[in-house]
């Protein structure tokens, strides 16, 4: 499968969401980290989807950003 890092920008809010597709387990954390500190964008709990689910309860991440 392609890995794929998508950014997503809502104009209405202004709110910015990184995303990850295509990413084993918690690999995606260390792909979209340039991304969030370039965007300033991570604050509180991140999303996790399935592929990410099962490391997730073995290993607690999360990352505040701020500018």
């Amino acid at each position: 499968m392609e890995r794929s890092i998508l950014i997503h920008f809502d104009n209405a809010t202004g709110s910015v969401k990184v995303e990850a597709e295509g990413f084993e387990g918690l690999t995606c954390l260390s792909a979209t980290q340039p991304f969030e500190e370039a965007l300033g964008v991570v604050e509180g709990e991140r999303e996790f989807k399935n592929e990410a689910q099962h490391q997730r309860m073995t290993s607690t991440h999360q990352t505040r950003i701020r500018q």
